[in-house]
């Protein structure tokens, strides 16, 4: 029998199946990849991570071979909450045990019997969760959270009986019904001074005062407050008190806050009342001014009763400067006071006229005139004419190194310019005087000339003639003489009605005067010269032409400028301009200058000016900065 020949692959008859094709091979090898990389990395998740770790370790050479078994077989067991912490961290295929890891959390110290935790350990007896006499069970380690836990009764039971044993100390200090009554009395007490005082009962009062405890040696400001010196513990109504007439001795009640019929008043009286607490003069003076006006007596007695004036020390308060509100931009070259206000005016190179409305806080700014063609060098209010003819109290002259002189009127807003003196040919008319009946305004001339200007026409009315050039000038008291000095140290007496000189006297060791004051009362007189000596005089210099000095005043040593006596003839204040800080104020009655002021932390610099308020309540002075300082002088109870 012949052999059979195998088909060719082409053909398309029966026999073998044929082969796959290409497509079916490449899916079956790719199947295979996958199931093959699949138990690698099954086989690489359960091997145990040292084993990598121990064979890198070996390619260093640096450890022996790890030996898996013998490891294995030295391994522990995992406990079962080891095994549950791994579930929730990496993942677990376990089910039930991941579900039961999830119920455990939140529950760590509930008493669950089913966990079987009883370790012994009393729960509620420590946390104080309850009364239950059961286990707190849960698992090992439980009681970390303990101070987790917040407020418990314990601790409540624990404050009461703190507080309990807090209460006997009562004891120590006496029996407590007697302290209550003595509590008691002494509010009452207290009560009833406050009802005399304010005229009412408080509107309402704390109940725990009483059972508050304060101590007065914890703090130094509360020692103070005790009566003796080994008292400590006081309650809070005592506390109160004690506080409240601590307040009332530093600042007493003031007599305008008490009711009409409990104010205590200095002179005795029906209604007086005894008081430690003092009123200023101010007040006092205000009270007195309201009991005048209801009568017709003692007007006269009480406007001419004198408050003397110790010599051993004057009492002197600084208040703001005058000029706070617009301070001059130079020199403060005059400052005087309106006589019949508190109105301040000051003058100076900045060719301005200010006036202030003078209360010691604000010195408000009431007006300022500029000059353009004029620097100031000398400003002062014009009386009120006693003769009814003349300026009047609301003008203002000013004058400067220049022929002619200004004067303003304050309620009018209006400045009126003199075309200089007619019939003298004076080049400056830079020092005047102003005399107090309002009249005259005396001009310091050339080769001894007295010029005499009438405030109403400001013309020429007459001259007074000395034997030298003239230095200073100063009105008396009634406008009926004018006194002079000069060069050749010789004071001159002039009667203004008939232009006669009546007298006339020499300075004592008088060496170039500068200046010359008369004492509102006329009785002294005051002779500065330059070499800072001050000859003080009484009125017996007036009958005798060599008198003999009271004082010779040496407490300056540079050339005097300013003198100027205040209302009562009580002070003279003298000061140079040559020096820093000279300004001395002299004691007259006594001759002595006052020791405790000004001091030498005083602001005073270069002194230029100054002027006694009409009461002299206040006192104001003028410096090279611009500035003008004000005191107020305690011992006068107005301005």
């Amino acid at each position: 029998m012949a052999p059979k020949h195998k088909k060719s692959k082409t053909s398309g008859g029966g026999g073998a199946p044929p082969a796959p094709a290409q497509g079916g091979a490449k899916a079956a090898n790719k199947a295979t990849k996958t199931k093959a990389i699949a138990e690698a990395r099954a086989k690489a998740d359960v091997a145990p991570i040292t084993h990598i770790s121990q064979n890198r370790r070996g390619q260093h050479g640096s450890l022996a071979k790890f030996d898996n078994k013998d490891q294995s077989e030295k391994l522990k067991p995992k406990e079962k909450t080891e095994v549950e912490l791994e579930n929730l961290i990496f993942g677990a295929d376990n089910q039930e045990l991941l579900g039961e890891a999830f119920s455990r959390i939140g529950h760590e110290l509930s008493s669950d019997e089913e966990d079987g935790g009883d370790d012994g350990f009393d729960y509620d007896l420590e946390v104080g969760f309850g009364d239950d006499e059961e286990g707190g069970g849960g698992e090992d380690g439980g009681d970390m959270f303990f101070m987790d836990a917040g407020p418990t009764p314990v601790m409540r039971e624990e404050i009461d009986e703190d507080a309990e044993e807090e209460e006997p100390v009562d004891e120590e200090i006496g029996e407590g019904e007697d302290v209550e009554e003595e509590e008691g009395a002494s509010e009452d007490e207290e009560v009833s001074r406050l009802t005399a005082i304010y005229g009412g009962k408080p509107a309402w009062v704390d109940e725990d005062d009483k059972t508050l405890k304060v101590s007065l040696k914890t703090a130094n400001r509360l020692k103070k407050l005790r009566k003796q010196e080994a008292e400590d513990v006081v309650n809070g109504v005592d506390y109160e008190q004690r506080l409240r007439r601590q307040f009332e001795k530093v600042y007493p009640v003031p007599n305008w806050a008490q009711p009409e019929d409990s104010r205590k008043r200095r002179r005795g009286g029906v209604n007086a009342i005894d008081s430690d607490s003092d009123y200023s003069d101010e007040e006092q003076e205000q009270e007195d001014s309201s009991i005048l006006l209801t009568s017709s007596k003692g007007f006269l007695e009480k406007s001419n009763r004198l408050r003397v004036l110790s010599s051993e020390s004057i009492t002197v308060t600084r208040v703001k400067n005058a000029n706070q509100m617009a301070p001059s931009k130079s020199v403060i070259q005059s400052v005087e006071f309106h006589p019949n206000s508190q109105m301040l005016l000051t003058a100076g190179f900045d060719r301005t006229l200010r006036l202030f409305q003078v209360d010691g806080k604000l010195n408000q700014l009431m007006q300022s005139v500029f000059y353009k063609d004029l620097p100031i060098y000398k400003a002062a209010f014009s009386p009120a004419p006693t003769s009814g003819s003349g300026a009047g109290n609301n003008t203002v002259v000013v004058s400067g190194r220049r022929k002619y002189f200004y004067s303003y009127d304050i309620e009018a807003g209006k400045v009126d310019k003199s075309q200089g003196i007619y019939g003298r040919n004076e080049k400056s008319l830079e020092k005047f005087v102003l005399s107090p009946c309002g009249t005259w305004i005396a001009f310091l001339g050339r080769d001894g000339y007295i010029i005499l200007v009438t405030t109403r026409t400001r013309l020429w009315a007459k001259n007074f003639k000395m034997s030298g050039n003239v230095r200073a000038v100063a009105w008396s008291s009634d406008s009926e003489f004018l006194y002079s000095v000069g060069g050749d140290a010789e004071i001159y007496q002039w009667q203004v009605s008939s232009g006669k000189c009546v007298h006339r006297f020499a300075d004592e060791g008088g060496f170039k005067p500068t200046c010359l004051a008369v004492s509102p009362n006329d009785q002294f007189f005051a002779v500065g010269s330059k070499s800072g000596v001050v000859n003080v005089y009484d009125r017996t210099c007036l009958e005798t032409r060599t008198p003999k000095a009271l004082r010779a005043i040496g407490n300056l040593t540079t050339s005097i400028h300013t003198m100027r006596f205040n209302h009562d003839s009580q002070i003279l204040a003298i000061s140079s301009k040559a020096r820093k800080d000279q300004l001395r104020l002299i004691h007259i009655p006594s001759l002595k200058v006052f020791p405790n002021w000004p001091t030498k932390g005083t602001p005073l610099s270069y002194v230029t000016c100054l002027a006694f308020s009409p009461r002299s309540g206040y006192f104001a002075i003028g410096n090279d900065k611009g500035k003008v300082l004000l005191y107020r002088l305690n011992h006068y109870p107005s301005a």
